[in-house]
């Protein structure tokens, strides 16, 4: 059964390759349409949902010009090639990302940044992303070299986040760093060796904080331009925390210190 469809303009940059051309879920679809960020070029909705389901979406589609169809479940399945679809796939655009120099510039009395260096997994991407935007930070920083891009499962991973937060790619972390500086924003790396707790460091001034690679951590490189270390104590035998709850555990800091103190 197929119901009402728009044809969509062909010949428009998309996401990816097949299966990253699509986001689907109902939480990364309706946040993706509530926000009216991320450009959607298509949105194909199952007719096994509910007709309040469908209204929603169609609304926000509708003011936003965007292609409607409504079809089967086993539509949508062949479509993106995903079963877990939840009745609502959207074919997207290339994620819009910031540069640097507009979050920079963000009129905020004292930025708090995260900076990611070579993260690969598109779940603990899209899982500091989420938390990064729950717990108040002003902007992500990404390098443009063995990074993650935001891709469909970043995107319901981190439930929308990549919707309502700037995300910049940049082609040099150390320089953005050095641009930070300039601007009275401390730099303060993550390490588990690190003389202070992140409990000790003043997460009020302004701050970037950044978190390495799920293998090898921070780059040496970009360690150097850490004004300060900082670790999150452990009283367990497992080697280390994954690397998003690390980023939760320091932004959930962060934000403690900053509303609560």
């Amino acid at each position: 059964m197929v119901g009402k469809h728009s044809k969509a303009k062909k010949n428009k940059p998309l996401l990816g390759n097949h299966q990253k051309c699509w986001i689907w879920g109902r939480n990364a679809v309706l946040e993706t349409l509530s926000a009216g960020f991320w450009p959607m070029w298509e949105l194909h909705l199952s007719d096994q949902l509910e007709a309040e389901e469908i209204a929603l979406a169609e609304q926000r589609a509708n003011q936003l010009s965007i292609p409607i169809s409504i079809t089967s479940n086993d539509a949508l399945t062949q479509i993106c090639r995903a079963s877990d679809h939840q009745g609502m796939i959207a074919k997207m655009s290339p994620y819009p990302y910031s540069t640097a120099q507009e979050i920079i510039q963000q009129q905020t009395t004292s930025p708090l940044y995260l900076m990611l260096d070579r993260i690969q997994d598109p779940y603990n991407f899209g899982a500091m992303i989420r938390s990064a935007e729950v717990l108040g930070a002003h902007g992500i920083f990404v390098g443009s070299d063995e990074q993650c891009e935001v891709t469909s499962l970043v995107c319901r991973s981190s439930v929308g986040a990549v919707n309502r937060i700037p995300i910049a790619k940049v082609p040099d972390t150390i320089q953005v760093c050095h641009n930070l500086k300039k601007e009275g924003v401390c730099v303060v790396g993550t390490t588990m060796h690190a003389p202070q707790t992140l409990s000790e460091y003043n997460f009020q001034q302004p701050t970037v904080v950044i978190v390495g690679n799920e293998g090898s951590g921070i780059n040496a490189a970009l360690l150097d331009e850490c004004s300060h270390l900082v670790r999150i104590p452990q009283q367990g035998k497992t080697e280390s925390l994954n690397v998003a709850v690390s980023a939760g555990i320091l932004l959930y800091e962060a934000s403690r210190q900053r509303n609560f103190s």
